[in-house]
């Protein structure tokens, strides 16, 4: 029997997403709101576990890589995506691939570049918890590295709080720093977007004035301290996935009145900074905040943390979408397999 697979470049992915476009992006924080609610809902239930399962994720080493394995089912949607962590410099970005399987065949239907996708999806996670969390009048934001996740995360922040007038990025490199700052500042004319590096205290002054925090760096030891932070903040910290990985220090934690997370069970194998200073049972499920329709406004004067290791479905989720787009619009190289 033949069959063909169709192919989403990174260009073709640019276009299905329509990066920078704040409509599209509030459609991505909806998405990850519902799958993170899925996510949730499924614990405890077999039936619902069928539609929402996000397995731990597996790796091998190479001499240059940590090379990550995620499958995931969500709904209709099965995939699996391999990332390549680089074991040193990272400044390539993380190349990475979703394989989308048949629904009907179990063959292998779609396969596209996941680069910018984890990034998107990450970041749209974050941005859940931020429109949940975050004071509805935040003007500033701090954003800790200049990579792709440091750029999501700012389109995902401005379009959930659009009343943000400035924005400070910080990046041990000046070179990837100052790249960021421009094209923030040419895709947002009216923000007022710096750069700061390790010099002086420019961090510490950024993190005081800061409304919203986004840790997007592979630090293992803190860069962020609770010292800095003011008492009504919100932090994102997506960016340590071991346990050995710290973005920020104990305090950061310590201080936190509520602490978010997306998956309770993955943070407990894998974020450094919570399981170093606080207990799961004071950690809450994105996915519960959800399903519960809590009311969060009187939490928007606290200090609070999300923290995301990132969940397979999350993948899934924004894989199926893609795969739907691109069959629709016919975009990408469809060859036979």
């Amino acid at each position: 029997m033949s069959s063909s697979i169709r192919v989403l470049s990174q260009d073709d992915i640019n276009k299905l997403l329509a990066v920078g476009d704040s409509k599209a992006a509030l459609e991505m924080v909806d998405l990850m709101a519902t799958t993170f609610a899925a996510y949730t809902g499924a614990h405890g239930d077999a039936e619902k576990q069928k539609r929402a399962q996000a397995p731990q994720r597996i790796g091998v080493e190479t001499d240059s890589h940590k090379v990550l394995f995620m499958p995931s089912r969500l709904n209709t949607t099965t995939s699996i995506k391999v990332v390549s962590v680089p074991l040193g410099d990272s400044k390539g970005g993380l190349p990475g691939t979703i394989l989308v399987l048949d629904e009907a065949t179990g063959g292998l239907s779609t396969v596209m570049n996941g680069a910018v996708l984890t990034a998107v999806r990450t970041a749209a996670g974050s941005a859940v918890a931020t429109k949940y969390y975050a004071k509805e009048d935040a003007k500033t934001l701090l954003v800790l590295g200049a990579g792709a996740q440091g750029r999501s995360h700012i389109d995902m922040m401005v379009a959930v709080r659009p009343t943000i007038e400035k924005v400070t990025i910080w990046n041990r490199g000046q070179e990837r720093r100052d790249k960021l700052v421009r094209e923030i500042q040419a895709a947002y004319p009216k923000l007022t977007v710096y750069g700061v590096g390790n010099e002086g205290d420019g961090l510490a002054s950024a993190a005081r004035d800061a409304d919203i925090v986004c840790t997007c760096t592979n630090a293992t030891e803190p860069i962020l301290h609770g010292e800095w932070l003011k008492s009504d903040v919100h932090l994102n910290c997506v960016g340590s996935y071991r346990l050995d990985m710290h973005e920020i220090d104990a305090q950061c934690v310590k201080q936190t009145e509520k602490i978010l997370v997306d998956s309770v069970e993955a943070c407990t194998h894998e974020s450094g900074e919570l399981v170093a200073s606080s207990t799961p049972e004071n950690w809450i499920e994105m996915g519960q905040v959800i399903n519960e329709n809590q009311d969060t406004k009187a939490d928007q004067t606290k200090r609070t943390l999300f923290k995301s290791v990132g969940i397979s479905v999350q993948d899934s989720a924004i894989a199926g979408l893609m795969a739907k787009r691109g069959a629709e619009s016919n975009l990408g190289s469809v060859v036979p397999y």
